[in-house]
């Protein structure tokens, strides 16, 4: 795999870190990429210490750097980061735009409309937070939830389906698109849900409010609990369109559903002890790893850990 994309995986992401090597090397450094883009605009919609107007400039940079009007260069580098890896990956925007344009056009392509619509949707939750006088994304309900979540993960689910289409030169996979959106939603909102004490007490709210009072936080909690669930249980409909032999591929996409149940299933227990175990990660991947070609075994051990308040056990357990 690609050092400069591993290098900067490894510090923003964990978990791709993990997955995105699992990939044939072709596709994984183009997921690579295209990853490190989607990390970049992250960044730029996380970080607090942004302006308004700070941050909308900084898309038009990276909305021109995508179409090679201008080198990202310094602009980005003001953008601070959580992290010493995001700050690093901010001052290396110009390579990570000069690798999205030298990718394949079909890849280049799904990549680039995934930046725009993700740009585009944060610019649109800007507008309504400032509409609303609200933090952002002012979230009121359901609806708006799901709305955000696709902004920010399905457009992502939309992208990996094209580009596995191509690469598998499967076009009726492009077909799938929306069980690959629910795919990326479900995943987003696990990491609300796992991360819902944390943002609260840095003042970030991603949950619908509760409606003058006649609606409990833990009913709120549960109800997008379920909500996750039932997304991942449609994107395991993604996972297994992908052909048997495409072992890598249904890896890349299905080990995230197994550690997403997981972790809704410590959150139904314990909201604020969500994460889930190495030891548990490990096992799902070896379980993975027997049965990734066997689309019975499959849907059977994805659908059984997705019911689960059990999951992690029932993860690591295996097939009965």
């Amino acid at each position: 795999m690609d050092p400069f994309v591993a290098k900067h995986l490894q510090g923003v992401s964990r978990t791709y870190a993990i997955l995105v090597p699992m990939l044939p090397n072709s596709l994984a450094d183009a997921v690579g990429v295209a990853y490190l883009l989607m990390r970049i605009i992250d960044t730029l919609e996380d970080d607090s210490r942004l302006a308004t107007e700070q941050r909308l400039k900084h898309f038009d940079t990276v909305e021109m750097a995508l179409e090679g009007e201008i080198e990202a260069g310094s602009a980005l580098r003001e953008v601070i980061g959580d992290t010493a890896a995001e700050r690093e990956l901010m001052v290396d925007a110009p390579e990570v735009f000069a690798r999205v344009r030298a990718l394949e056009p079909e890849y280049r392509e799904a990549v680039c409309q995934c930046a725009r619509k993700m740009s585009g949707g944060v610019r649109h939750l800007i507008a309504r937070s400032d509409e609303r006088d609200a933090p952002y994304p002012a979230i009121r309900d359901a609806a708006e939830l799901r709305e955000y979540c696709y902004y920010v993960a399905g457009v992502v689910g939309e992208m990996l389906c094209a580009m596995m289409a191509h690469f598998l030169r499967l076009p009726t996979l492009a077909r799938l698109h929306e069980v690959a959106v629910e795919l990326g939603i479900g995943l987003q909102l696990v990491n609300i849900l796992k991360d819902a004490m944390k943002d609260s007490k840095q003042g970030r709210r991603y949950l619908p409010v509760a409606d003058g009072g006649n609606v409990s936080h833990a009913e709120i909690y549960k109800a997008v609990l379920q909500e996750a669930r039932q997304s991942l249980r449609r994107g395991t409909e993604f996972v297994l369109a992908l052909p048997a032999g495409a072992r890598e591929l249904r890896s890349f996409c299905g080990l995230p559903i197994a550690w997403g149940a997981m972790t809704l299933a410590r959150a139904e227990r314990d909201p604020g002890g969500a994460k889930i175990g190495r030891g548990a990660i490990h096992s799902s991947m070896e379980m993975f790893a027997r049965i990734a070609g066997d689309d019975r075994s499959l849907r059977r051990w994805l659908s059984s850990i997705l019911k689960s308040s059990n999951a992690e056990g029932a993860g690591a357990a295996g097939m009965a």
